[in-house]
């Protein structure tokens, strides 16, 4: 059965995408908490997105694509400093904080971000905290 089952637009995306092109390189490789929580944010109706490794390689959901607006499918696969480019300093800090294994939680933290070819402000709510995988023994 081919990885990962199901999981709307953004999972056929993520099941077509040349991953090899990723420091995560081709999905057959993946660890399988990597593929856990894919699985599991493909699940979910509320936007996630996943931000894996050093680089916070973005992993996201059918929710989290309509966030995403016109960057979208773009953002799918990208660092997170680069995807996001106009809250880079934003993004920066959440790896940061995210890889040194404390926990960042916002409450309607304003952000401008160009989803829809022009700056507009969002409000978001998320906590964001390390994903730590076994078999590496490092943040993911």
């Amino acid at each position: 059965m081919q990885f990962p089952v199901g999981g709307g637009e953004t999972g056929d995306l993520i099941r077509s995408f040349d991953w090899s092109k990723t420091p995560l390189g081709p999905i057959s490789g993946w660890p399988q908490s990597l593929k856990t929580v894919t699985s599991m944010l493909l699940l979910s109706p509320v936007p996630i997105v996943l931000l894996w490794g050093e680089d916070g390689i973005m992993i996201y959901n059918d929710a989290y694509s309509g966030f995403a607006g016109l960057r979208h499918p773009e953002l799918l696969g990208s660092k997170v400093r680069e995807g996001w480019d106009e809250i880079a300093d934003f993004n920066d800090n959440v790896m940061k904080v995210g890889l040194s294994g404390r926990t960042l939680a916002y409450k309607n933290q304003e952000l401008t971000l160009i989803r829809h070819g022009k700056p507009e402000p969002v409000w978001i709510t998320s906590t964001i905290r390390r994903f730590s995988t076994k078999a590496a023994g490092r943040p993911a």
